[in-house]
């Protein structure tokens, strides 16, 4: 077992070890990595892995005041831009607002404005404002800062509800390992490499020449080699699934249970519309703008953790799998379009992702006629599309 390996199996199970091989107590060598980090503002080296429930901490600040006290994921690391994870500052915007609902009350939507980039060695402030609360639906708006006087870096609408059924239930019939047996036959989630840490050329390039892929703290994370089933499609038809679990063991907080869906919400997302149209080595600028999560369905099918049911592929008693079908239907203005559909490993529709991002391939708004020629060898390169 290599020592990533070593290390995602001690995150798995939020277990640390010192340099002499004793045990200590459930993720104490993690919680001293993250001091270190803050004492030495050292963020962009201390990607680690890091069970769920130790990154979405918050200390408490006030009444509707919350702090972070986990570093964020920054992708690539020392060789990235030194930014945070989007995903880190949505789930935990999410997570705060949860603390002012009362019980019963679960997140059911939650969109946010991505304003300024994410600093990785400060941490984020969340602020939460009570809009209404009513008999069956609660809304919050989270605004969460960073740096004194740069203003408010991201903005968030919560909206909870109370769970609820219905005799009127429908969603698209899709079994997942049979429309993809091509790239999953006979593999189980393990046998896929964990999501780079950026999901760009360069990125992978580096990876195979030296092994070295960033952890990703608070999930184990997988990306299926779509080759085979990509490979002759146009753009508009590539897919790509990820497949995520939680790290470390959970509470009974079903909200901490979606806010984890929360954060898988983002993972490498933009980058995937990049790559889906062949610009993932020529684009010049990338940001989160707005990002949308809807769940779907009662927590029996969103609940994360062990799974001793064995009918799915994706069950698994160290803790079940999610899969995340992501494709873009639209890319256009500076701007692409990222949907994903998360499935249950029961292959219940549980969730809905829709992010409006930035996505530039040239430096200023008019295109020079290098950038025009760039783009238009890689649209010679497109496959038709499929006939419907």
């Amino acid at each position: 077992m290599s020592k990533a390996e070593q290390d995602l199996e001690t995150a798995r199970f939020g277990l640390g070890t010192d340099n002499r091989g004793d045990e200590l107590r459930p993720s104490s060598r993690l919680d001293a990595t993250v001091q270190m980090c803050l004492q030495l503002n050292l963020h962009t080296r201390c990607n680690t892995y890091l069970p769920f429930a130790q990154l979405v901490h918050l200390e408490q600040v006030d009444e509707r005041t919350y702090r972070s006290t986990a570093p964020p994921f920054s992708p690539g690391g020392d060789v990235g831009i030194g930014r945070a994870y989007g995903g880190h500052v949505y789930m935990q915007a999410a997570w705060a607002a949860c603390q002012t609902v009362g019980a019963g009350f679960l997140l059911h939507h939650v969109s946010g404005n991505f304003l300024l980039p994410g600093l990785t060695n400060l941490p984020f402030i969340y602020k939460v404002h009570l809009i209404r609360d009513g008999r069956s639906y609660v809304t919050r708006i989270v605004n969460v800062t960073q740096a004194k006087g740069k203003g408010i870096c991201f903005t968030c609408t919560c909206s909870f509800k109370l769970e609820e059924t219905s005799p009127l239930d429908a969603q698209e019939k899709v079994d997942v390992e049979d429309k993809y047996r091509g790239v999953l036959a006979g593999k189980r989630p393990e046998d896929f490499e964990e999501c780079p840490g950026m999901d760009v050329p360069w990125y992978w390039k580096r990876r195979e020449e030296t092994g070295f892929n960033d952890a990703f703290p608070g999930l184990e994370a997988r990306k299926v080699d779509m080759g085979p089933y990509n490979d002759d499609k146009h753009p508009l038809d590539r897919r790509q699934l990820i497949l995520y679990r939680t790290l470390g063991e959970m509470t009974n907080d079903p909200n901490m249970h979606l806010c984890a869906h929360l954060y898988a919400s983002d993972r490498n997302s933009l980058f995937i519309v990049a790559n889906h149209f062949d610009v993932g080595d020529i684009f010049t600028q990338m940001g989160s703008l707005v990002h949308t999560v809807v769940f779907h369905t009662g927590m029996k099918e969103l609940l994360l953790g062990p799974s001793k049911d064995g009918t799915s592929w994706l069950d698994d008693p160290r803790g079940r799998w999610f899969c995340k079908e992501d494709f873009s239907d639209r890319v256009a203005a500076g701007r692409g379009l990222f949907h994903s559909k998360v499935w249950a490993p029961d292959g219940t529709h549980v969730i809905s992702i829709l992010q409006d991002g930035m996505i530039r391939v040239t430096k200023k708004p008019n295109a020079t006629i290098e950038e025009k020629e760039a783009v238009r060898r890689k649209e010679l390169g497109w496959k038709p599309r499929e006939k419907l």
